[in-house]
């Protein structure tokens, strides 16, 4: 089977677990190739590399609730790029920023069964799901009014947006898998029709651990003698910032030497502390690495002790749970999204209410004093990523679903 994938880009979590797909179909003897995008400004060529193609596009954000519908040289060019490709399937991920929703549309006219999976929350939403309707009801409500799009919005609320999108869907998508139920309830809500869920997996081939990249990791950020708590990923305050320095501060009382590990951006975390409204000095207490890759990146969950995602919207699934179980880390998660589909509570760790900050900090006191109980959640968390969340797993479900 010829497989084109396509991406908006080629950073972030969507694009990392298109990339690990996309290897998984190899491997299984199908021929598939991603195409996505970079700005015009870095090259204004179509760039091609083996199993790789990027077109250059030029990019209004201000303008994205309306050129994510349709660009008129963006589809051009993916419409040349298709027709040369010829694939069978076209396996959509993020295309709601770049490549546009259009791109459904003509690779349904040039023939190729067309599947789109769901990541996030944006092809019904405006901005990430974090309502005071959605948390109150502890993440079932994820009813959004017109008044909650103008909010997100501002002036770029395009009110046809989420009309055209599911017209798309309706006409040219075969089928729509989101990444976790929490994500496929929230879809029905929002009339979205032909849902499935398959959670995401990851490649445990990569995660063994390396003690001397360990020990260079902790040396070159000094986290020696130090009790490591990891938070990661694209930081915002609606994952859970300003609550997890709430939290922080309480830990610092009761374990002197903790310390709260933060992979992501420099500026985007300060921007976080400042808005948070902190006034005690936690200089000492926060290190910052910015974004790590590779082999630093998985030093740095084997230098953590625990790992916490403390997300206040609807999280679909995050990668960070199924890496921090790869590494024997029990996590401390979120009520909201899919952490809870991933994290058993009690079991490879803890699922609460980031906003319960007294709770909070207790589970993490426990697990940080308890070095046997944090090691057997982080064993039970191996053992249920290698059963249920295996690269293999995930690959043979979505290809169940494509021979359907």
């Amino acid at each position: 089977m010829r497989i084109l994938a396509i991406n908006d880009a080629l950073t972030g979590s969507p694009a990392n677990i298109a990339l690990m797909l996309n290897a998984g179909f190899e491997r299984m003897g199908h021929e598939v190739t991603m195409l996505t995008s970079h700005r015009v400004e870095e090259s204004p060529e179509i760039v091609r590399k083996k199993r790789l193609v990027s077109i250059p596009i030029s990019y209004q954000e201000s303008l994205r609730h309306y050129r994510c519908l349709y660009s008129p040289s963006v589809s051009s060019k993916f419409q040349n790029e298709i027709r040369c490709f010829r694939p069978d399937l076209v396996h959509a991920h993020n295309i709601h920023q770049y490549l546009t929703y259009d791109a459904l549309r003509i690779a349904k006219m040039c023939g190729a069964n067309v599947f789109m999976t769901m990541h996030d929350v944006f092809s019904f939403a405006f901005h990430r799901l974090n309502t005071n309707r959605f948390l109150d009801s502890g993440g079932a409500d994820t009813r959004l009014t017109p008044f909650d799009h103008i909010h997100s919005a501002g002036l770029q609320y395009n009110p046809l947006r989420n009309i055209w999108i599911r017209s798309i869907f309706r006409r040219h998508v075969k089928g729509i898998v989101a990444v976790s139920y929490a994500l496929e309830r929230a879809l029905k809500q929002h009339k979205f029709k032909h849902t499935h869920t398959i959670h995401n997996g990851i490649d445990l081939s990569s995660w063994i651990e390396d003690g001397s990249n360990v020990h260079a990791f902790k040396t070159a950020h000094n986290l020696h003698n130090r009790k490591v708590v990891l938070f990661g990923g694209r930081i915002s305050p609606d994952k859970g910032t300003t609550h997890l320095l709430h939290t922080l501060i309480k830990l610092r009382h009761k374990i002197p030497n903790v310390l709260l590990l933060v992979i992501g951006d420099r500026k985007r975390w300060d921007e976080c502390v400042r808005t948070a409204g902190i006034h005690e000095d936690l200089r000492n207490a926060v290190h910052c690495t910015g974004w790590l890759s590779g082999d630093d990146l998985q030093a740095a969950y084997y230098a953590a002790d625990i790992v916490t995602v403390p997300s206040l919207c609807l999280d679909s699934f995050p990668q960070t749970n199924l890496e921090a179980m790869a590494a024997r880390k029990p996590v401390i998660g979120t009520i909201f999204g899919g952490t809870s589909e991933a994290v058993i509570d009690q079991v490879t760790g803890f699922v609460l209410d980031p906003r319960d900050t007294d709770i909070f900090a207790e589970k993490v006191t426990l697990l940080l004093h308890n070095e046997n109980l944090a090691k057997q959640m982080g064993e039970a968390g191996r053992k249920r990523v290698e059963e249920e969340f295996s690269l293999e797993k995930q690959v043979k479900k979505y290809l169940e679903l494509f021979e359907k």
